[in-house]
């Protein structure tokens, strides 16, 4: 079997500096809100990185298991739980299989800013599917399909001195480069349409149930949406071949 390596092996340490390096956790309101009142709840981050947003959820109240293919990052997620015990287990495991969990079994899972950076959506998602309990929820963020970076920069409007968003290739969904992503984030990111993510989430058993696009604080993120939210829900599907 490979080895499982993550393109965030590299750059861990300097991803860990710059990102809540203190061990304080997510902060983001957006995100709290669709998550909700987490007590009493098991939940797993998916692609938790170094434990940003696990440690949010278990200040939230839940039982969280966190995976990521970055052992590098994980290093530091284990640190921080050792130096600060939430009760969070870290697991090395790929988000398109979720090997180490088990079917049916969490209440919940979250996928905080990751899936636009996970090569394949499908079985990442059928898999996120498998792991939740019926009726159990799922929320993710993303990069705004629509707000794909352009490869440089934004452009500024210079008759009103506005920041624009330039949507370019939108239906050209696949791995794309940008000069604009932070350093400490690969290089390699992959664009998919707005229906692509919906209609994979839904033939899965996720049934969106709320959206949210939050205005951010940079002026380009003023005019047009910068980030996705998503909060989706679990159904039962007839079985295969079925009507």
């Amino acid at each position: 079997m490979t080895e499982l390596t993550s393109p965030y092996d590299d750059l861990a340490d300097a991803y860990h500096a710059t990102v809540d390096a203190d061990g304080g956790g997510l902060d983001d309101p957006a995100f709290d809100e669709l998550v909700g009142d987490l007590r009493g709840q098991r939940v797993a981050s998916i692609a938790c990185g170094q434990g940003r947003d696990a440690r949010r959820l278990a200040d939230l109240g839940a039982q969280v298991v966190g995976v990521d293919a970055s052992e590098t990052l994980l290093v530091h997620a284990r640190r921080l739980e050792q130096d600060s015990p939430r009760g969070i287990e870290y697991l090395h495991g790929d988000a398109q299989r979720l090997d180490g969990l088990a079917d049916a079994s969490y209440d919940g899972a979250v996928c905080h800013m990751a899936l636009m950076d996970i090569p394949e959506l499908e079985p990442a998602v059928r898999s996120v599917a498998r792991i939740l309990k019926p009726g159990g929820w799922f929320v993710a963020s993303i990069v705004h399909p629509c707000s794909k970076p352009p490869a440089h920069g934004e452009f500024v409007d210079h008759t009103t001195g506005e920041a624009r968003r330039v949507t370019g290739r939108y239906f050209e969904e696949g791995p794309y480069d940008s000069v604009t992503r932070w350093e400490i984030l690969p290089r390699v990111s992959y664009h998919r349409t707005l229906s692509t993510y919906v209609n994979t989430l839904v033939a899965a058993g996720l049934v969106v149930e709320r959206l949210a696009e939050p205005v951010g604080g940079r002026p380009v993120w003023r005019e047009a949406p910068g980030l996705l939210y998503l909060r989706c829900r679990r159904m039962n599907l007839p079985p295969a071949g079925d009507s």
